[in-house]
């Protein structure tokens, strides 16, 4: 505690001392990469993106003759996920080390262009001692870098993997060489949980996002991570202005673990509607009223999912393998209908990925990889010919009658780092 009030009596008097100390000079250094990525499906398949980012084959669609529309295959070449940014380091005063990062990439509409600039990280970091004040727009905590899918797709293990970059304010704090805790209040932005178009500004009450590492810097280090959100329903969904709300929670507890010649990652996710995380689900409905007075009560679908990556370090030939499983687990209450317009494909059961790749090192700057992808998805919530009359989804929003969709991607990726 008596570091913590050091730390913010420094950064109150920063400006009366600064002028006092010999600052050190600000540094800058650019990184990034330029890719082209090669890919082929099987099957037609859900990508955003401009297709860069692969999610999961799609089910059956008919036409008159009985045919499948989607039961085709796709080629794509993309170079839009490239990439540029910039580390600034310095000054430091006071005893406080400034640094930042601004990063940006192409894939910043859907549009079949490769041309839309898009702001991926743009953050500063005052780091004091054991602390770091960390401010700006960046990974969501449950994407942790350091405990993330390898995979050659853009996608680093969507959609079992959670994805979100959010404005946030993140304090965290060294307590050990081996333990480190993390507060975080962040809001939604370019990504936003499906139908809540206003997210959780309306009601003041930004999300919050407790976290904490073990193991420091060693081979091996486990994260555990637990967050809530409060989103304020659509004035259409509130028209007495109640001002209803939908809470959720997600939890999630992952691990790395490094050697010489090997890297190993997993993960396991429980989460109430993620569908700001590019991960399928949605909201369902209780009337815990009559007909005539009906008083709703709002649930977040929840998800499960699970995933290991290995991968090696060779001096030229590295192989590797992700593999991930999602579930719609239903909720824990009973509720009366799944609402669509909250609807990110919950008609979604399961989501199975097997993704072994292989990359080889031609030069320390430039890499030529190759992965195989084999997804498969269960797809409910479709009409029962032999009940057309029955439920699309059981009491806790599972969705009933489904049926698997595989699809086989080949990519091939060459990229040249700077």
């Amino acid at each position: 505690m008596k570091l913590l009030v050091t730390f913010l009596m420094s950064l109150l008097s920063a400006p009366l001392i600064v002028a006092q100390e010999d600052e050190k000079p600000v540094e800058i250094s650019f990184h990034g990469f330029v890719s082209l990525n090669a890919g082929y499906n099987s099957r037609t398949s859900k990508q955003i993106r401009n297709n860069s980012i692969y999610l999961y084959p799609l089910p059956q669609e008919l036409n008159k003759d009985e045919d499948d529309l989607n039961a085709r295959g796709s080629f794509d070449l993309g170079a839009s996920h490239s990439r540029f940014g910039m580390h600034i380091k310095g000054p430091t005063f006071n005893g406080i080390s400034v640094s930042g990062l601004l990063e940006a990439d192409f894939l910043g509409d859907d549009r079949a262009s490769d041309s839309d600039l898009r702001l991926r990280h743009a953050y500063l970091s005052l780091s004091y001692k054991k602390f770091v004040l960390t401010a700006g727009k960046t990974f969501h905590p449950l994407h942790i870098s350091d405990a993330s899918p390898k995979t050659v797709n853009t996608v680093t293990g969507i959609p079992m993997h959670p994805l979100s970059r959010n404005p946030q304010l993140r304090f965290a704090w060294q307590l050990t060489s081996g333990l480190d805790l993390s507060a975080t209040l962040l809001r939604q932005n370019n990504s936003r949980s499906t139908g809540f178009f206003a997210d959780n500004n309306d009601r003041g009450i930004p999300e919050f996002v407790l976290q904490t590492g073990i193991g420091g810097r060693g081979a091996l280090k486990v994260y555990l991570t637990a967050g809530y959100k409060q989103l304020p329903l659509p004035d259409e969904y509130d028209p007495h202005n109640e001002k209803l709300t939908m809470d959720a929670f997600h939890f999630q507890t992952s691990l790395r673990y490094k050697s010489e010649k090997l890297e190993y990652r997993m993960a396991a996710l429980y989460g109430d509607n993620l569908t700001e995380m590019v991960m399928p689900g949605g909201v369902g409905r209780i009337n815990k009223g009559t007909e005539e007075n009906p008083e709703y009560e709002y649930k977040g679908l929840p998800v499960v999912g699970l995933w290991a990556d290995l991968s090696t370090k060779c001096d030229k030939w590295s192989p590797g393998l992700f593999a991930g499983y999602l579930e719609a687990t239903g909720t824990r209450e009973s509720i009366d209908e799944v609402l669509n317009d909250f609807s990110r494909d919950s008609e979604i059961q399961n989501i199975l990925i097997v993704a072994p790749r292989l990359n080889y090192l031609m030069h320390k700057n430039l890499t030529a990889s190759f992965e195989y992808m084999w997804t498969r998805a269960g797809w409910g919530a479709k009409e029962d010919l032999d009940n057309p009359e029955g439920d699309k989804y059981n009491n806790h929003g599972v969705p009933l009658n489904v049926e698997n969709f595989a699809n086989h991607r080949l990519l091939f990726s060459i990229t040249y780092s700077f």
